[in-house]
């Protein structure tokens, strides 16, 4: 695919420079190595359940409030892929390092200014529109690192899905372990949001630069290939590589430079066609039944997931009947981030050796389904009413772990289905199409936990916790309906991989 004229124009200086400071081949290495940072640092958005305590005590929002943000982050995260997709099929990833750029700076910038200011309605709104904001560009650069990854190690999914998703999954154990610094911390024991969110900017000012650097590489590599392309069009006798050794692929960089103007001449109907072709791509995709099945499955199963990291604080309180455990919730994310990475490796892992032996990875889904559903019932276990008052922490830590682990392996295993099915060329469009089902799914599940907590589980006064219990059910109902969601979701992925068949997964 030839790279279009902005992809062109935002990777100039980037991949004009590059080609002259490294081999082709540590390129490669750097490249793929920034694109795992950008991976790990793109997940700090789970760290949200540890901003409950805050937004509570310090600027008096209640459950409600902070599960319409939450909500609204899942929604800029989840909605948005598809157009993140199409940018990135046409333009080139680049484009989503600098959206991602110029989204989460001046978002975080603004978050920490205004958590010592007043709260109103104004700020409130202002707050929720900086988390759509970093929703969006958490989805850009996590695609970003995805794209990146899949385009240098399309043949290995170890390397092209798993590690990046591992990155991201490991990218909460690493912030919540960050954000246990002492600095962090009011006098009163809880985030300082202000400092928090005032590093974060940042951290992600310096990750989308290295991420710029990333994905340029990716733009030189699709010139390099088009210019190979075409000379291979025009002369049977030649027939180079790009990659053959450092001098080629530097004159072939210098070539392209001195012929920039003819080369976008010669390739300016390229992205017209690509895209025709992306759209009528995007027309079969829809019109096919099993994606719409897809889609559902991912509705009903990984909303639940995206509430449990959402509301992990205020249900662990409800799970300790108002007893003061300040380091639980640290340890419970912890667990659960320590727990998730391990899994996406693992799922990998096995992915990798199941294609290799030529059986069905669909089995890996179908067990993170079952998994799924046993965490449910097993959280559902812990809220009943008779159970409540003999909960430990290990049970907790237990009910993280399982979390953890489904997350991991859910979040790993569907895009690798997807890849694998329809293929890496159009894996941004197919896959962001589909993430739209989990934003709707997890708003759908934040705000429901949200209107049993407020209505069974709300404390009386935000210095009563013991309090927060004052009903025998309280949120047992949540997971009543969790459970049945991803029981649903089992029957209805046996359906789709049944029409699928053997021979496509």
């Amino acid at each position: 695919m030839s790279p279009s004229r902005l992809e062109r124009l935002l990777s100039y200086h980037i991949r004009h420079l590059l080609p002259h400071v490294l081999s082709h081949r540590n390129l490669y290495k750097l490249s793929y190595i920034f694109a795992l940072l950008t991976a790990v640092t793109s997940g700090f958005i789970s760290l949200i359940s540890l901003f409950s305590a805050p937004w509570q005590y310090h600027l008096g929002y209640t459950s409600k409030q902070i599960n319409i943000i939450a909500s609204w982050t899942m929604l800029g995260m989840y909605l948005t892929p598809p157009v993140l997709g199409i940018m990135a099929d046409i333009h080139g990833p680049i484009t989503l390092s600098w959206l991602s750029l110029f989204l989460f700076v001046p978002s975080y910038a603004y978050l920490s200014y205004s958590f010592n200011q007043a709260n109103n309605n104004i700020t409130f709104l202002f707050t929720v529109i900086s988390f759509i904001n970093i929703g969006i560009a958490t989805s850009a650069l996590y695609f970003c690192s995805l794209i990146t990854c899949a385009k240098l190690y399309p043949q290995r999914k170890l390397l092209s899905i798993s590690l990046p998703t591992t990155c991201y999954g490991i990218s909460s154990l690493i912030g919540s372990q960050f954000l246990r610094w002492k600095w962090f911390f009011t006098k009163q024991n809880y985030l300082d949001l202000a400092r928090v969110f005032k590093c974060f900017s940042w951290i992600y000012l310096v990750v989308c630069i290295l991420s710029w650097v990333a994905t340029s590489f990716i733009t030189l590599l699709s010139i390099i290939e088009e210019k190979e392309r075409l000379s291979n069009d025009s002369s049977d006798n030649i027939n180079t590589t790009g990659s053959s050794s450092t001098n080629n692929f530097i004159n072939d960089t210098e070539t392209e430079t001195e012929n920039e103007n003819d080369i976008s001449e010669t390739t300016l109907l390229i992205p017209v066609q690509t895209k025709e072709e992306n759209q009528k791509y995007i027309r079969i995709f829809l019109s096919d039944p099993t994606s719409y099945l897809l889609a559902i499955s991912m509705f009903l199963s990984l909303g639940p997931l995206e509430m449990f990291v959402t509301d992990m604080g205020s249900l662990t309180e409800v799970l300790l009947n108002g007893r003061d455990n300040p380091t639980l919730s640290a340890e419970l994310l912890s667990l659960y981030s320590f727990v998730s990475t391990a899994v996406r490796l693992s799922t990998g892992v096995l992915t990798d050796y199941l294609i290799k032996i030529k059986k069905s990875p669909k089995w890996i889904l179908i067990n993170y389904l079952i998994l799924a559903l046993i965490s449910q019932l097993y959280i559902l276990t812990l809220t009943s009413g008779g159970n409540r008052h003999k909960i430990s922490d290990s049970k907790i830590l237990l009910m993280g772990g399982l979390m953890g682990a489904v997350y991991g392996g859910m979040f790993t295993i569907y895009p690798t289905i997807v890849l694998l099915r329809y293929g890496q060329d159009h894996f941004g469009t197919v896959y962001g199409s589909l993430m739209t089902s989990p934003a709707l799914g997890s708003a759908f599940a934040c705000m429901l936990y949200a209107q049993i907590y407020d209505s069974n589980c709300k404390t009386s006064s935000l210095n009563d916790i013991a309090n927060v219990i004052s009903s025998s059910n309280c949120i047992g109902n949540v997971y009543r309906i969790s459970s049945l969601q991803i029981l649903i979701s089992l029957l209805v992925t046996i359906r789709v991989l049944h029409c699928w068949g053997p021979k496509k997964i």
